[in-house]
């Protein structure tokens, strides 16, 4: 059975140059299997920055904490009986895979923390989880909101892909949203946004003749609602 968490919980961890993060739970299995963490580290949409990748720091329980640097090789995490081992390999586009595996068997504690080793601020996302394929997850970052007119041939809210996975939108054009009789209609969406991506979101509005609010969840492979949920105000002319 797949266990899959997102971090952090609401929006990315900003760490300027040089800065290292706090320490952060994770889950990782009793068993002597791997969990897999993937990161990506943000910079600019559509751009990675592609310097001094990061450094990671493992604790296991009460032991000390452990650096792992992105170069694949494999350290051990001191602990509890066997301790543990963490390894983590560069991937293209600002992308890395950390490789934990618990090898006290026992229910410890696991913690981590992320230094920016770059020389600009970058936001960091990470995914955990003992399938690797699960670890490539989206997020769905949208404008806070749409504010569009009656009459309107054309709104526009922008889209960004914060997560380690492509992100999909099922969404069709011609779809009303905030509704079947919502008179603001979607006219265009992108089929999918790469990490690191933004895009937009096109809107038409017929008539409307008093302020009306609506809200609209998108149908996507992010499974976090609030993600996905785009707030309207349409507005008389």
């Amino acid at each position: 059975m797949s266990v899959i968490q997102m971090f952090p919980p609401d929006k990315p961890l900003t760490l300027m140059p040089g800065e290292t993060g706090p320490l952060i739970k994770f889950d990782v299995p009793i068993e002597p299997v791997p969990m897999f963490l993937r990161f990506i580290a943000l910079w600019t949409d559509n751009t990675p920055l592609g310097r001094d990748a990061p450094t990671f720091g493992i604790k296991l329980g009460e032991g000390l904490i452990t650096t792992v640097a992105a170069d694949g090789t494999e350290v051990g995490i001191p602990g509890p009986k066997e301790g543990g081992t963490a390894s983590c390999r560069r991937l293209p586009d600002d992308i890395y895979l950390l490789t934990v595996v618990n090898h006290s068997e026992s229910s410890t504690t696991w913690k981590l923390r992320i230094k920016n080793r770059a020389d600009e601020t970058l936001r960091f996302v990470w995914v955990n989880s003992n399938i690797t394929d699960d670890t490539f997850q989206p997020w769905m970052a949208l404008d806070d909101q749409l504010s569009i007119i009656s009459g309107s041939p054309g709104g526009f809210a922008a889209v960004r892909n914060w997560g380690p996975g492509t992100l999909t939108i099922e969404d069709s054009p011609g779809t009303p949203v905030g509704g079947q009789e919502s008179p603001v209609v979607l006219v265009h969406r992108p089929a999918e946004i790469a990490p690191h991506g933004v895009d937009h979101l096109a809107f038409t509005c017929g008539n409307v003749f008093n302020r009306m609010n609506l809200e609209h969840t998108f149908k996507t492979n992010d499974d976090k609602a609030d993600h996905a949920t785009l707030r309207i105000v349409a507005d008389p002319f």
